[in-house]
């Protein structure tokens, strides 16, 4: 009896608070990685202006662990009144969920929009002895396994990287850490060779000369960096980018879920948001809700042959 005293007096309060105005409070959007990666790049631009259209400040905060799976599960899971939303890469949504089994799946999510879309980048420290990535290649062909790349212990970035290593035939040995910024610094401190970095979270250090970009994944080159070739160039496949958007948990309603979507729109074209994407080098790829499930949807189904492909056992 009371347990069912206690729902009623939950579903009160949910209805009263949907009921009210909203936003009538800042909007949290959780992190599943640390600081100084892609994700929270991405999020520092869009809260430049997002209290202005939102209406209430935008709020990161970090729920790291498990390769992005502990922050969105804890969204999955979160009351779904709006107030708490994910920014999410291919590493929560469809690459973790392909490696191991989560208590989510895309099914558990309202798609906002996706934000950006960046290739991937092979790094190393700009003092290391390799000046271009067929002198790298050469180096762990001909010594296999001793020179090392960063990546996460799972996810998007991980998943992306074996592609490389394995169907690249790149003999490297992966070192995981969690995130793409701890293992930038990871490199900057030269305690590994390499990372395979979202180009988004190394575009500052690049730029800086702290570190060297030898080429990075997708179809074609990158603007700002027409001297790197793609690793494509080089017969090496690796089609995979990594894009940013964000969701929010299922059963949002429908008026909420249309406004955030309509405030992200607006976000993306405001001139000072795209100023702050500029300069932390993010690339504004903006697309609305249908269009970012349909890639999103796709590219899980890629993933689901490739781990096949790749022989890893889902855990």
């Amino acid at each position: 009896m009371f347990r069912f005293i206690s729902a009623i007096a939950a579903c009160g309060i949910l209805s009263t608070a949907l009921a009210q105005p909203f936003p009538s409070k800042p909007i949290e959007i959780v992190n599943s990685f640390s600081a100084g990666g892609a994700n929270d790049l991405n999020v520092r631009a869009l809260q430049v202006t997002a209290e202005r259209i939102l209406g209430a400040p935008l709020v990161q905060t970090f729920r790291q662990g498990g390769g992005g799976v502990v922050g969105t599960t804890e969204v999955a899971n979160a009351t779904p009144d709006g107030y708490k939303l994910l920014v999410v890469t291919s590493g929560e949504l469809t690459a973790a969920p392909n490696l191991a089994k989560t208590t989510y799946s895309l099914d558990s999510f309202a798609f906002i929009g996706r934000i950006s879309s960046k290739p991937y980048g092979v790094v190393v420290k700009s003092d290391a002895p390799w000046k271009d990535i067929s002198e790298f290649l050469l180096a762990a062909k001909a010594q296999p396994d001793k020179y090392t790349v960063g990546t996460t212990p799972t996810g998007g970035m991980f998943l992306t990287a074996k592609h490389f290593i394995i169907r690249g035939g790149v003999p490297l040995t992966t070192v995981p850490y969690g995130g793409a910024g701890p293992a930038l610094v990871g490199v900057l401190g030269g305690h590994i060779d390499s990372v395979w970095a979202p180009l988004a979270a190394a575009e500052t250090q690049i730029r800086s000369g702290a570190l060297r970009l030898l080429a990075v994944s997708g179809a074609a080159r990158v603007r700002g960096h027409e001297t790197v070739p793609a690793l494509k160039e080089l017969g090496i496949e690796a089609p995979f980018v990594q894009w940013t958007g964000i969701v929010a948990p299922r059963g949002v309603p429908a008026d909420r879920i249309s406004f955030l979507r309509d405030a992200l729109a607006r976000i993306t074209k405001d001139e000072a948001y795209l100023k702050a994407a500029e300069k932390t080098g993010i690339d504004v790829a903006y697309l609305p809700a249908p269009e970012f499930e349909q890639q999103v949807r796709e590219e899980d189904q890629a993933f689901k042959a490739l781990v096949k492909g790749l022989g890893i056992t889902v855990q």
